[in-house]
């Protein structure tokens, strides 16, 4: 009896596996983890190695939804005899652990690379003399690495919108703004973004102000702003932040910012303290018109419980889109791609430009801005 119910279990767990055969491979697609074995790495089959943080306990939802994102667009492209399938190899933290994983994905057959997702990942592959075939990394590196021979960025780099803001607002006509950013390097990275290029036509950005809670501290900021014949004003900082502090400020000043602003956090009531606000995001997250944002399909309510998230699942389409493109005519030969993360196009350095769109606040929520409000 024993015996029976133990070859009962393997048919059982025979079948399960089966069953989760047949749902990858319907994709194209199919998970590695570390175990797999020697023999298998023998066979050399060619495929896409997506190289996601699966394993990480801080950004392993990132990399399932980058991987939701690449499905998503693998389904979308329908079944294709000539297309590569695609092998998902999870990694962790540890980047020796990435960079063996990224060694194994090549000799198990990978013709291409989609990942790592993170930027330290990416900084570590950049020089780690690894890359061997062409590689889409996610994540922008610091500017003073330098991305060898087949290793190219595409991105979510809040850097770049900063910059896209700036040109919006000159745009606009503002010549005098001030920057309120916060503490942490990432919210100075952005407002020292938008300074710089704000700052190429012969603007001005007269002062910034660090972020405070303190209702003293933001009268005066206020008062300063009022006295310095401001045009202008740019947050470095997240949506919470904003929404706490814009009641001090006023709204008479026409206001900017990064998709640091936008997240899935706060009230109705409080999204009436961003109400006019300019800022930029995926057409994935403010423009459900877009015609490539139409052609994929959304996750079922409670998948994604963050905006990142979202992002980082159309990040994965696009990224398909990108590796079937780069795989077809290379890096150089790409025009642009109008894609649901925004305008992507090759730029220098092997990095990807992206264009985001422009989006502004209103009293029901947001509204895409029409090109004339921007140009």
């Amino acid at each position: 009896m024993q015996r029976l119910r133990v070859l009962g279990l393997r048919v059982y767990l025979r079948v399960l596996m089966m069953g989760f055969a047949v749902l990858y491979g319907a994709l194209g697609l199919s998970v590695m983890g570390h175990a797999q074995t020697e023999g298998e790495e023998a066979q050399e089959k060619p495929h896409i190695a997506a190289l996601l943080p699966l394993q990480s306990k801080v950004f392993g939802r990132f990399g399932e939804a980058v991987k939701r994102g690449i499905e998503a667009g693998a389904a979308a492209d329908g079944e294709r005899p000539d297309r590569l399938p695609v092998l998902v190899y999870a990694t962790g933290d540890d980047m020796k652990a990435m960079i063996d994983t990224y060694d194994r994905a090549i000799r198990a057959g990978a013709q291409f690379v989609i990942g790592p997702l993170r930027r330290t990942a990416v900084q570590a592959l950049a020089t780690s003399n690894a890359v061997s075939v062409p590689t889409l990394a996610l994540s922008v590196p610091e500017s003073d690495v330098l991305l060898p021979d087949g290793l190219y960025a595409f991105g979510v780099h809040l850097e770049g919108e900063a910059r896209q803001v700036a040109r919006i607002a000159q745009s606009h006509g503002r010549r005098r703004a001030v920057v309120i950013a916060g503490d942490n390097t990432l919210s100075r990275r952005v407002s020292q973004a938008f300074a710089d290029e704000f700052a190429r036509s012969g603007r001005l950005v007269i002062d910034q102000h660090a972020f405070t809670a303190d209702k003293a501290k933001l009268r005066k900021i206020r008062d300063s702003i009022a006295s310095d014949n401001v045009d202008a004003i740019f947050f470095a900082l997240d949506g919470p932040k904003v929404r706490q502090i814009r009641p001090y400020l006023g709204k008479v000043l026409p206001a900017y910012a990064t998709s640091m602003i936008h997240s899935a956090e706060g009230t109705v009531l409080g999204q009436l303290d961003l109400s006019g606000i300019v800022f930029v995001d995926m057409p994935w997250m403010v423009a459900p018109d877009h015609p490539a944002v139409l052609t994929y399909p959304r996750q079922p309510p409670g998948v994604f419980t963050s905006f990142d998230q979202e992002r980082f699942y159309a990040l994965g389409i696009d990224a398909w889109r990108l590796s079937q493109l780069m795989l077809e005519s290379g890096y150089s030969s790409l025009g642009m791609l109008d894609g649901v993360s925004g305008y992507l196009m090759p730029g220098p350095a092997r990095q990807f430009q992206r264009e985001a769109a422009p989006a502004q606040f209103t009293q029901s929520g947001v509204r895409p801005l029409a090109e004339h409000e921007y140009k």
